[in-house]
């Protein structure tokens, strides 16, 4: 054996030592709706050469066989020695297929999500299959798990492929003079103390918890519109590991944390949104740097990508409004069946669980995309109940309006809506006992538009990380859609307009929200 073969050798046997080590221990801090080792794997068969790959079956071979060998007299021999050499193979069979598609770097982080989402699915369906043919353990029992922990395997993907793809394509962007790392600090510190809020407060109302894990979304988002793919992959990243760690690990298989299972289905489907949408700013930017386009174009293109983000958030909360009149009409069932079966208290119990549960997608779903300003315009959504009880709590709200703000598009309305929310999580930090809320519609010089003051009297100013990266946000929304922003300790004024010429956007009213 020469050299090279035997250096082959050594760095082989490494890196399936390695790889060994690293999916136990990713395993021992994962679930099934958080499955670490799937990253791991597919990270493997995207970055490594092909030569490698049967080092990284022998090491996937060796970890499965420490977890399933233990079992053998549960599920027998055949489950517990022979499927921890199958199942590796199998999904590698179609992440060669995806290598060979997509040749470059570039092409697989553009389509990652299909790659990712494809393999998760595959990956979890292999496993079912393995199971049902080598007497494992019994099928998943519905669809429902299946979905459970192929989400499951998505973000596990999700944590460890896109620093991957950030870190191959260091030399050219990586230390770049936009204030990524500082960025990425700040939100890391807001989803740390966030995340700390969680574990600390064993007592915390569900609603409570399903709000903060939901808002843990607003600093991925944040990235992907400041920093482009980077942004998308590094928030990405942060928001999956503050969630996960807010999972309770009490050692028994199958375990299932609802509360944080509906966050982390608005994650898989934003983080797939992200993605694309990082990418796609990022194309833009440098397109427009390269060419030598204006500022004025470079900021259409930044306001042509926050509208289609709203598109796509819009269509997230359809998807999840559409799960949720699922689980309504499977509780009214289960209601009814309780009924005939004379447990009349337990179907009064569940009917009015269900209606709380309803009340509180209502209030959540507000901060996704505010499905009601297509139709009753931007007042009525910040006047709602929904807004109030979300952004302000347990502070009072008083409002001051002046002009129709219907008379504006509904993109501009948009906008408007998501400046006051940043104000609000700006102002927040000092906790006030009100918030004030003064907007006046005009027009003029072949312009329209709106101005807002979002107030906060008798508030002590405070300054951290939150507010920090609040301001950091709005700024670039307004920034983005042309329009002024102006802060002082207690109070945000913005200026937003747009051309009288333009249409308003007309959007299809959702059979959900009907």
């Amino acid at each position: 054996m020469d050299d090279a073969k035997r250096n082959r050798v050594i760095k082989g046997l490494a890196l399936s030592a390695g790889y060994c080590a690293a999916y136990l221990l990713a395993w021992y801090y994962s679930l099934d709706q958080w499955f670490l080792p799937a990253g791991i794997r597919v990270a493997a068969l995207l970055f490594l050469p092909s030569r490698y790959w049967p080092y990284v079956f022998a090491g996937d071979a060796g970890a499965l066989l420490v977890l399933r060998g233990p079992k053998v007299d549960q599920y027998g021999e055949a489950w517990a020695y022979l499927s921890p050499f199958l199942l590796m193979p199998l999904i590698a069979g179609l992440a060669l297929a995806f290598n060979r598609k997509f040749k470059s770097a570039e092409e697989r982080w553009r389509w990652l999500p299909l790659i990712g989402i494809s393999l998760a699915l595959w990956s979890a369906l292999s496993n079912m299959i393995l199971n049902v043919a080598l007497s494992g353990p019994g099928a998943f029992d519905s669809i429902g798990e299946y979905v459970r922990v192929a989400i499951g395997q998505y973000l596990g993907i999700l944590i460890v492929v896109p620093p991957m793809f950030v870190w191959a394509r260091r030399s050219r962007t990586w230390l770049s003079q936009d204030n990524l790392t500082r960025d990425a600090f700040i939100s890391a510190g807001i989803l740390g103390a966030m995340c700390f809020a969680i574990v600390l407060r064993h007592d915390m109302e569900a609603s409570l918890m399903q709000s903060l894990l939901l808002l843990m979304m607003l600093p991925a988002v944040g990235m992907t519109f400041l920093h482009g793919w980077r942004g998308a992959a590094l928030g990405i990243v942060a928001v999956n590991l503050a969630i996960g760690m807010t999972l309770p690990r009490i050692g028994v298989a199958g375990a299932y944390d609802a509360t944080a299972f509906v966050a982390q289905q608005a994650l898989a489907a934003a983080a797939s949104a992200l993605l694309v949408l990082g990418t796609v700013i990022s194309e833009n930017y440098e397109k427009a740097r390269k060419s030598g386009v204006a500022a004025q174009e470079a900021i259409k293109l930044a306001q042509s990508s926050f509208f289609s983000t709203e598109q796509v958030l819009r269509e997230q909360l359809l998807y999840l409004a559409q799960m949720q009149l699922g689980v309504d009409d499977e509780r009214r069932d289960m209601a009814e069946w309780l009924k005939t079966r004379g447990h009349y208290e337990a179907a009064m119990d569940l009917n009015t669980r269900g209606v709380m549960h309803r009340r509180m997608f209502d209030v959540q779903s507000q901060a996704l995309y505010p499905m009601r300003i297509e139709q009753d315009g931007l007042y009525a959504v910040v006047h709602s109940e929904t807004f109030t009880d979300f952004w302000a709590g347990d502070a009072e709200v008083i409002y001051a309006f002046r002009g129709q703000p219907r008379e504006l598009s509904v993109d501009l309305q948009l906008v408007a809506y998501r400046c006051i929310c940043h104000a609000f999580a700006l102002l927040s930090e000092s906790q006030p006992d009100e918030y004030r809320i003064k907007m006046r519609v005009w027009q003029g010089h072949e312009r329209r538009g709106i101005v807002l003051f979002v107030t906060t009297p008798n508030a002590e100013s405070q300054v951290n990380q939150a507010s920090v990266a609040a301001a950091a946000l709005l700024n670039a929304r307004v920034k983005a859609h042309g329009g002024i922003v102006r802060r002082d300790p207690h109070r945000v004024s913005i200026l937003l307009s747009e051309p009288i010429a333009h249409e308003h956007a007309y959007i299809e009213p959702s059979l959900a929200y009907s």
